[in-house]
């Protein structure tokens, strides 16, 4: 019985030491909360502060939250898969602000991979190519040629506007 009593008083003692190693995770006293870092407040610890920046100490490497326009423009999967890890630190609406049209976002990322975005001129500039045609005409012939060529009378017949 006496041996017995001794294993359960061991494995209690293995089971209390990595509770009370981690216990400062969920203390009052700490500055790491269940959700951060929105949640760290005014005067909070900087990112690289508990996350180095490979593996080593508590935290997992800063680096590996990296969002790249690549990560932006493919996250869909990762967030699908892994929701709880997006909200250690993004608040819950953060997916619905920008899916909903109220966070800006650049358009070299949001449509970075569309193969209009590799073109010299952005997705506004039919309107106003005329600006540019007018003062110099030579910048428009080096790319599309001469004024009478086909792909201006493609839109502008007759030499006029649209």
């Amino acid at each position: 019985m006496r041996g017995a009593r001794l294993l359960v008083q061991i494995a209690l003692l293995a089971a209390m030491v990595p509770l009370a190693a981690c216990s400062w995770m969920f203390s009052p006293e700490t500055s790491l909360p269940g959700r951060h870092p929105f949640d760290l407040g005014e005067g909070r610890a900087l990112c690289g502060e508990c996350h180095e920046g490979r593996i080593k100490g508590v935290g997992k490497p800063f680096a590996s939250f990296s969002h790249s326009p690549e990560f932006v423009r493919n996250h869909r999967l990762r967030a699908a898969r892994d929701e709880q890890v997006c909200v250690l630190c993004h608040h819950g609406s953060f997916c619905n602000d920008c899916h909903a049209g109220k966070t800006e976002i650049k358009p070299s990322v949001k449509l970075g991979n569309r193969p209009d975005r590799e073109l010299i001129h952005r997705g506004d500039y039919v309107s106003l190519h005329m600006i540019d045609g007018k003062s110099d005409p030579t910048s428009c012939y080096r790319c599309h040629g001469r004024a009478n060529n086909e792909k201006c009378a493609a839109c502008h017949r007759g030499g006029g506007r649209r």
